[in-house]
């Protein structure tokens, strides 16, 4: 029980690669929003493996995203995802949606902002049974809310916060808890600076891995907390680039010291 309370403690406070958007604030009415990355991580052990990769463990994943916001409380996200690990090469990894419900808005008059979410990804058989991917089985599904503060000067916000969380079930295996912590600045709305907190805890029941006979991670007993830093520019009318560095602090029944660098591009536009 004692573990299981410093487990989660650790998931509120600083808890790898980001997909569908996490924020409590969403865009302007009738706005896309176009994100596209790709990231490279690393790793050499996975803790309690009954047999340990042989040699540095890399992984190379782009990502497609779009959002859309309908309305002033409602917002629509989905992603496409792709791999080269030492199992996969350059094939099909996941695609997800995402609807979330605006609750409260910060911005609008409200002391915080609060949004509600639902989301789901459909993983392919190879990724399931690659122990580079971090999904559950082959159907995963999310309940997840959000809370946080913004501060603003004039039009434009200079300082952010806010936590994230959820609870996720899949086809296969047992649920896990998501949590992931941010502080965002922004400098004369062309620089941005966050650094975060990330972490997933398995409620499986299984503590070893075996890397020859693997089928997910939902039913294993694991927990990640990875932290880390991003910077984006800001070129106006023309999105945003972005860098994302995170690195992992500990793990438990899960790959250890994993390193991940991402390059990320971000277009806001409009079709009306």
């Amino acid at each position: 029980m004692k573990k299981l309370a410093i487990a989660f403690i650790g998931l509120a406070f600083i808890s790898a690669v980001e997909a569908l958007d996490r924020k409590p604030w969403f865009g302007d009415v009738y706005e896309f929003e176009l994100d596209a990355s790709f990231a490279y991580s690393f790793y050499s052990t996975i803790n309690h493996a009954t047999v340990q990769p042989h040699g540095v463990s890399r992984s190379y994943v782009p990502l497609v995203g779009i959002g859309f916001v309908p309305s002033e409380n409602i917002s629509l996200d989905m992603d496409i995802e792709f791999a080269r690990t030492p199992i996969q090469n350059f094939s099909f990894r996941s695609f997800a949606a995402q609807g979330r419900l605006l609750l409260l808005d910060d911005i609008a008059g409200d002391p915080l902002s609060w949004t509600v979410g639902v989301d789901m990804r459909g993983v392919s058989g190879k990724s399931v049974r690659d122990v580079n991917s971090p999904y559950a089985s082959y159907f995963n599904a999310q309940v997840s809310s959000a809370i946080g503060k913004e501060i603003s000067s004039g039009d434009t916000w200079v300082f952010r916060s806010y936590l994230w969380g959820a609870l996720g079930l899949a086809n296969h295996g047992a649920p896990w808890v998501n949590a992931y912590f941010a502080m965002e600045g922004n400098l004369q709305d062309t620089h941005r600076f966050t650094l975060f907190s990330d972490g997933c805890f398995g409620l499986g029941h299984r503590c070893e891995v075996n890397i020859f006979d693997f089928h997910g991670w939902g039913p294993y007993r694991h927990l990640s907390v990875d932290i880390g830093a991003r910077y984006q520019y800001v070129f106006s009318l023309w999105g945003a680039l972005g860098l994302r560095y995170a690195y992992r602090v500990y793990a438990r029944t899960y790959p250890e010291r994993l390193q991940l660098f991402e390059f990320s591009y971000t277009l806001p536009f409009s079709l009306f």
